[in-house]
């Protein structure tokens, strides 16, 4: 397990008590690592784990010559003392890597950091929704101290769930960056997948769509993003070449922004209408949540998460156009101009003259 006892849970979430008996929530700890292990892969968590604990984590090469180690098609220079520089990009998160053989000794201090974070964060979360009420053989019961405490209100309970959700997802984002600078990341299906897509990372889903920038958010995606591809591909026709797309911006008057562009928006519009609202990343839910604040805070209503789906696919829809139309312009081939026709509405059947 990445978290060992409650001391751990203490300093990482600020509020779970040390003293607390750790074999109460040792199960949840458990379940919420077995869930997060399934999508960044279950050797990569054992491999955080194993760092957590104090040990050094290892993998094995087949490629070395002496002076270049090649990962995942990624060529790295090895040192006289056996170090491996991966990068300025990657050095910023703390990543170390010696080749002694054909065993590359790994540490990535703030990828083991963010997963206990996130790990501690839910499982905290799902432990005090246990304990509102106690649970006696005699059935449930509410005990409280009425000269020194209080029930919280609904919309209390509420507001808590949801700082300890938006920490929850901050540190998977954090969790996610890490890992993208780490070789043992870069074996796993979960990067792979990610291979031939041409909204290749958070970074361009978020300049193609004006949503937060979120890693994680991204990584859920990637399933969407393939179907939503293959889709813009066939509207295309068989001339489509992913790998030919200029990322991370092409500009936004090109054939490469249109396609990207539908891509994106497509890929939401998926995830939205075939996940359920309790599994959908935070960052998307929050488009949902009303700003309010009380007890008048708000659930996003079916009706509005319809509208808002809608008008994503509406827009995909002229990214579509736009892209056949550019397609059309550069073989030099008649184009139209395409318009954004009015969704029909079988209630509304007057006009206007």
């Amino acid at each position: 397990m990445i978290i060992k006892d409650s001391e751990q849970m203490r300093r990482l979430t600020g509020s779970f008590y040390a003293n607390a008996d750790f074999s109460k929530i040792e199960t949840i700890v458990r379940g919420v690592e077995d869930e997060l292990a399934q999508v960044i892969g279950r050797d990569v968590m054992a491999s955080l784990a194993q760092e957590a604990e104090g040990e050094e984590a290892t993998m094995k090469i087949e490629t070395a010559d002496g002076q270049t180690l090649r990962v995942a098609n990624r060529e790295f220079n090895i040192g006289q003392d056996g170090t491996i520089r991966l990068g300025e990009g990657y050095s910023a998160y703390g990543i170390t890597a010696r080749l002694e053989g054909d065993t590359l000794h790994l540490a990535n201090a703030s990828a083991v950091v963010s997963c206990q974070q996130a790990v501690a964060y839910m499982a905290a979360m799902r432990y005090y929704r246990l304990n509102d009420i106690s649970h006696e053989t005699m059935g449930r019961k509410v005990k409280i101290d009425h000269d020194n405490e209080a029930r919280p209100f609904e919309w209390q309970l509420a507001r808590d769930d949801r700082m300890h959700l938006e920490e929850y997802y901050r540190a998977l984002d954090r969790l996610t960056g890490a890992l993208a600078s780490d070789p043992r990341y870069w074996q796993t299906g979960s990067y792979r997948r990610q291979a031939g897509l041409i909204v290749r990372s958070a970074e361009m889903l978020t300049w193609l769509t004006g949503a937060d920038e979120s890693p994680w958010l991204y990584l859920r995606l990637v399933p969407h993003l393939a179907e939503s591809q293959r889709f813009v591909e066939q509207a295309y026709g068989s001339k489509f070449d992913a790998g030919s797309i200029e990322a991370p911006y092409p500009s936004t008057d090109t054939l490469d922004y249109a396609a990207s562009k539908a891509v994106a928006l497509g890929a939401i519009a998926l995830m939205g209408r075939r996940t359920s609202l309790q599994a959908l990343p935070y960052g998307l839910m929050r488009l949902f949540e009303s700003d309010g604040g009380g007890n008048r805070q708000e659930q996003g209503t079916m009706e509005r998460i319809g509208d808002y789906l809608k008008q994503l696919s509406r827009d995909q829809h002229y990214w579509l156009e736009e892209m056949k139309r550019l397609r059309d312009a550069a073989a030099g081939l008649e184009t139209t101009t395409h318009l954004q026709m009015p969704e029909n509405d079988r209630h509304n059947k007057y006009m206007r003259l």
